[in-house]
């Protein structure tokens, strides 16, 4: 019981210290309206945009102010895309597609007055940024990809595989009988 304690106790402690060095730009971001919905941006300093994609798909933008020592020389744009974080959610999950991801980039784009944008995408996030630079390569100075996919059919498959995983060995949770 007392290593139970002393690993909350410090795991609270933790998380104490770590939420205490979030700055107040953490939540002050701001709604932008891009394809019908409202997407929460923060922007952080100043120089040549950089745009990071989270991962996911159902990654929101907080776990990654870890690139706020880049705004030095960059104005980190980050965002929670359509369904995700602070964002609109959609009505019917058909909305959800790599598609509208990478037009939702687009969208910011063009929302925030930007010519180009250097693209950093993690995971899935990799995969929409791989999307739009092969759909708007005249937008994208740098493309960074972080532990990502290489293709989206690739994505496409190991999604397949974990749902298929999931149906098999828990069939009740999902209403299979």
């Amino acid at each position: 019981m007392k290593k139970i304690f002393l690993s909350f106790t410090l795991l609270l402690s933790f998380a104490f210290a770590y939420a205490q060095n979030f700055p107040s730009s953490y939540t002050d971001g701001k709604y932008v309206t891009v394809n019908g919905a409202k997407l929460y941006v923060v922007l952080v300093g100043k120089g040549d945009p950089l745009i990071i994609i989270p991962g996911g798909p159902g990654g929101a933008h907080l776990g990654y102010r870890v690139f706020d020592s880049l705004a030095k020389d960059n104005e980190i744009i980050y965002f929670d895309a359509f369904g995700r974080g602070k964002s609109d959610t959609a009505k019917d999950v058909k909305e959800y597609t790599l598609s509208r991801d990478v037009e939702d980039i687009e969208g910011l784009r063009k929302a925030l007055h930007f010519n180009k944008l250097n693209v950093l995408g993690h995971s899935y996030g990799g995969v929409v940024a791989q999307g739009y630079a092969l759909k708007y390569p005249e937008h994208v100075n740098h493309l960074i990809l972080a532990n990502t996919f290489h293709s989206y059919i690739m994505w496409q498959k190991n999604d397949d595989n974990s749902n298929h995983e999931i149906a098999t060995n828990y069939p009740r949770k999902f209403g299979i009988p």
